[in-house]
């Protein structure tokens, strides 16, 4: 693969028109990102040419600019064209400042950035992940691209890369999610390193291990490579009717691991547990919310939501299973997509009357109008602002994802490893025949017993016994 070309450096000074040519959103961001390096050089008329076709570069002039006579973007030769044409002369630096901020979707604040190697995670990241089964490709690159790299490497099952490949271009192409199989150059970063060499290892003809090893380099790669954001407080919400779910759930919340702070909000619905034992299984802060039997379950939750403390909101169900890092995986996917929801896909299910796991193959790393309902992630000021949940029995989680598009939120897809559905014959809010789920043309996978992702950490305390009685 030929390396793209750095944008030439301009001549200081007054010009008509200005042109300037980038492989990429990577190039274009990264030569914005330095406008000290460009002032100087003003122009009337700004043309920016992008190889890649990323879509259209958004733009909005800023108001101490000269009025705006002109805005153009069209594709041309599989890339896009952009004319920004002003009444008068303006730093060309800051037009590519507003243009490459415009290039991506806004994402959380970068608190700082990591030395001595940061790569932005707003274009190398793992939105865009996908089954491909084709040929492992050798990469030797020194410098990232978005076009060369990642997005030619989406269909294939993996890339190699040498002690030649560049340290950037193996630490954008994890944090993208690519699987990576080979011997990382000298200078890695060691976890990243081990990972790589222990990709040669991984079956990438599975879709499950495929995807596994894929979320260990991006999660290496972003905590390594990619800008600090800071985290947010997370408080979750767990509504339960069933006495005997209670250790199980707690359970869940007490692995949750890289998370700064972390609290539990638990409505038992219908009973009261003892709440000093609660409090010290759960090994986060913790309130008991008794709620009345006849309570809706719609307002059970709005009342554990309105308890919170947290900063964000996060919906778990009491009969599931979740990984270790299931809620920093979740706030990863949410610092650098900057979505209102983040969740995971209904992907996994133990169909317990069956002793049966499968998984469905749902499309993963994608805006989407569907999360898994124990897994929806949301700020408790949007939650608030569409007015906290349904006061419904059923579908709350569907109807909430409803008003937050209503309201002109966005919603996030990542990854489904980190979260197992527990199926039993009946119970569920969300009800669905087994025989569905079984169903080849939606079954990806299939295991007889309980064979959950590696990424779920199960302890054997953990593993499903009898089914859990009904409520």
């Amino acid at each position: 693969m030929s390396e793209p070309a750095l944008a030439p450096v301009l001549e200081r000074g007054r010009h008509d028109r200005v042109t300037l040519r980038f492989a990429d959103r990577t190039e274009l961001r990264a030569y914005a990102a330095a406008p000290a390096d460009h002032r100087g050089v003003l122009a009337k008329t700004v043309e920016v040419l992008v190889d890649a076709d990323p879509g259209p570069l958004g733009f909005v002039p800023r108001p101490e600019w000269p009025p705006l006579r002109r805005y153009r973007a069209h594709t041309t030769d599989g890339g896009w064209r952009v004319v920004v044409r002003l009444t008068g002369h303006v730093e060309v630096a800051e037009v590519l400042v507003e243009l490459g901020r415009h290039a991506v979707r806004p994402a959380l604040e970068v608190t700082e950035r990591r030395a001595p190697l940061t790569l932005d995670d707003r274009v190398y990241n793992a939105e865009g992940f996908r089954w491909a089964d084709g040929p492992v490709v050798e990469v030797t690159a020194t410098r990232p691209s978005e076009r060369l790299l990642v997005e030619a490497s989406r269909d294939h099952a993996g890339v190699r890369v040498t002690p030649a490949t560049g340290t950037a271009v193996v630490a954008a192409l994890a944090m993208a999610g690519v699987p990576l199989v080979g011997k990382a150059p000298t200078g890695a970063d060691e976890a990243l390193g081990d990972l790589v060499a222990g990709g040669d290892g991984v079956d990438l003809a599975d879709p499950r291990a495929r995807e596994e090893h894929s979320v260990l380099l991006r999660r290496a790669g972003l905590d390594a490579h990619g800008p600090v954001r800071r985290q947010p407080s997370v408080s979750v919400v767990l509504a339960t009717k069933r006495p005997d779910m209670v250790d199980h759930a707690l359970r869940q919340v007490a692995k949750q691991c890289g998370v700064d702070r972390l609290e539990l909000v638990l409505a038992p619905h219908g009973f009261t547990p003892d709440e000093a034992d609660v409090r010290r299984r759960s090994g986060v802060p913790t309130t008991v919310l008794p709620q009345p039997p006849d309570a809706v379950f719609g307002d059970v939750l709005t009342a554990a939501s309105r308890a919170a403390s947290g900063e964000l909101v996060l919906k778990m169900d009491d009969d599931d299973w979740y990984g270790p890092d299931f809620v920093a995986d979740l706030l990863r996917a949410r610092g650098w997509s900057g979505a209102d929801v983040v969740g995971t896909p209904a992907e996994q299910h133990y169909l317990a009357p069956l002793d049966t796991t499968v998984t469905r193959g749902h499309r993963t790393e994608a805006w989407t109008r569907f999360v898994a309902g124990g897994t929806i992630l949301v700020s408790r000021d949007l939650l608030r602002e569409v007015g906290w949940w349904r006061q419904v029995r059923r579908y709350v989680d569907a109807q909430l994802l409803a008003a937050v598009h209503a309201a002109g939120g966005t919603v996030y897809r990542t990854h489904g490893l980190g979260y197992l559905l527990r199926r039993n014959a009946s119970g569920h809010t969300w009800e669905v025949d087994l025989e569905e789920l079984l169903d080849p043309a939606r079954v990806q996978q299939r295991w007889e017993g309980f064979r959950p992702s590696r990424l779920l950490g199960c302890a054997p305390e953990e593993l499903p016994g009898e089914s859990p009685r009904e409520p």
